[in-house]
C-alpha cells in the first residue's frame, strides 16, 4: 500500500513538473514575442506580423485598437465601411451622367459592387449609385434602400443578396460575424409582427455613436447587452477585452473557438441540402423582397434582385426564393445560372470573389432586364 501511494505521489509530482515547465516555456515564448512584435497602438495601421498575432484577440481589443479619437487620426478603413448614414453617401452620384443615360442605385456588399462596376464597362451610359458593406447581410440591404429612396433618380434600383449572408440576419453588426477582421457598422435586425417588417435597431448607430459608446462605460455595457440578447455571433470569450489579448497561445485558442463558434451559429439557418425553412430569418428575407419589390414600383422604379451564390452554397439561395421571386414578380439575377458557385475556378484564389469575367456575365444579365424594360434609348448605329 505504501509503495502505491508513493508510485501516485511521483506520477503526479512527474506531471506538475512537466506542466511547470510548459508554462514556464510558454511565458518566455510569450515575452520574447511581445518584446520582437509589440502591440499595435490605437488607431496605427499593424505591419503583416503584429496582425497575424492580432487575429486571434478579442473583438473588444481589435476595436479598441481600430477607432482612434477622430476620423482624421483613424488608419484603418474598415472603420468607416458600411454605416448606414445617409450623409457619407453625399459624394455618391444621384444623377446620370449623361442626358441619355441611366442612374442605377446596387444596393448589397462588395459582390454587387464588382458587378456594378462591370455594368458600367459595358454600358458607359449607365452611371451606378453602390451603397455596400463588408460581408453585409439582406438586413443591410433592404435597410440602406429603404433610407436612400430619396436623394437621386435612379429608375432601376438593385437589391444584392449574398448566400453566406443570408446568416448574417442573426445579428445587428459586423463586428462579431467576422471575428478575425471585425467591421464595426451596425444595421437592424428584423422581425415579422403582423405581416410586417418591424426593425430592432442597435444602440449605436454610426461612428459617432460607436466612439461615445467606447469612453462611456454605461453606454458600451448597454450596446454589449443588446448584443448579448440580438446577435447569435456574440460570445463573451471573443468579445470581451482582458489581459488574455496579451498571450499569442490563448488568442490561438481564440481564434480556433471562434471558427467553431461561426459554424454552429451557421449550422441553425443552412445545412448540406440548403437554408431551413424553419429558421428565424428566411420568412423575414422572403417578406423582405417582397417590400422591396412594392416599394421600388411604388416609386416608379424598377427592382432587382441580385443573387450571389458564392463558393460551396450550390443554387440553395434560389431554391429557397424561387416561390417569392416568382410571387413578387421581380426581375432576378442569380449567378447559379452563370457560374456553378461548386466550382472554384469560378472564383479569385484565395479572395472569394468571382472573377471578372463573371462579374462582367452578371453585368450582362442585368443589362438585359434593363433593354427588355426599355430603361435607355436604343443606341445608334455606329455608336
Amino acid at each position: 500500500m505504501q509503495i502505491m501511494r508513493q508510485l501516485i505521489s511521483s506520477t503526479l509530482l512527474s506531471r506538475l513538473s512537466v506542466i511547470i515547465w510548459v508554462v514556464l516555456w510558454l511565458l518566455v515564448f510569450e515575452l520574447l514575442l511581445y518584446t520582437l512584435v509589440p502591440p499595435t497602438p490605437v488607431g496605427v495601421k499593424p505591419n503583416r506580423f503584429q496582425r497575424y498575432l492580432e487575429y486571434g484577440s478579442s473583438v473588444e481589443g481589435k476595436i479598441d485598437r481600430m477607432i482612434a479619437p477622430t476620423d482624421e487620426a483613424t488608419t484603418d478603413w474598415v472603420a468607416f465601411a458600411g454605416w448606414l448614414e445617409p450623409s457619407r453617401w453625399q459624394t455618391r452620384p444621384s444623377t446620370p451622367k449623361t442626358a441619355d443615360g441611366l442612374l442605377v442605385a446596387i444596393y448589397g456588399m462588395s459582390f454587387s459592387n464588382h458587378m456594378g462596376r462591370a455594368l458600367v464597362e459595358l454600358e458607359p451610359r449607365i452611371t451606378a449609385r453602390l451603397i455596400a458593406g463588408p460581408s453585409a447581410p439582406p438586413n443591410y440591404t433592404y435597410t440602406a434602400y429603404l433610407l436612400d429612396r430619396k436623394p437621386h433618380s435612379a429608375q432601376a434600383v438593385c437589391m444584392g443578396i449574398l448566400a453566406s449572408g443570408v446568416v448574417g440576419m442573426t445579428t445587428m453588426t459586423g463586428m462579431n460575424k467576422s471575428f478575425e477582421r471585425p467591421a464595426p457598422f451596425t444595421f437592424p435586425k428584423y422581425r415579422i409582427v403582423e405581416n410586417q417588417l418591424e426593425p430592432i435597431w442597435p444602440k449605436v448607430r454610426n461612428l459617432t455613436d460607436l466612439r461615445r459608446a467606447l469612453n462611456d462605460k454605461m453606454l458600451w455595457e448597454d450596446y454589449i447587452q443588446q448584443l448579448q440578447m440580438e446577435d447569435s455571433y456574440y460570445d463573451p470569450f471573443l468579445f470581451n477585452h482582458n489581459v488574455t489579448d496579451y498571450f499569442a497561445f490563448i488568442n490561438f485558442m481564440r481564434l480556433s473557438w471562434a471558427k467553431k463558434h461561426a459554424r454552429s451559429v451557421n449550422d441553425t439557418v443552412y445545412g448540406p441540402n440548403g437554408f431551413f425553412e424553419d429558421s428565424e430569418v428566411i420568412p423575414v428575407l422572403r417578406l423582405m423582397i417582397k417590400e422591396f419589390a412594392k416599394k421600388a414600383r411604388s416609386n416608379g422604379q424598377l427592382p432587382i434582385l441580385l443573387l450571389f451564390n458564392n463558393r460551396g452554397f450550390s443554387d440553395h439561395l434560389y431554391q429557397t426564393l424561387a416561390n417569392t421571386i416568382t410571387e413578387a414578380g421581380i426581375p432576378t439575377v442569380s449567378s447559379h445560372t452563370i457560374a456553378s458557385a461548386n466550382d472554384p475556378n469560378n472564383f479569385i484564389p484565395g479572395d472569394g470573389h468571382f472573377l471578372p469575367k463573371i462579374d462582367k456575365q452578371l453585368a450582362q444579365a442585368v443589362l438585359k432586364i434593363i433593354s427588355e424594360h426599355k430603361m435607355m434609348p436604343e443606341k445608334e448605329p455606329g455608336k
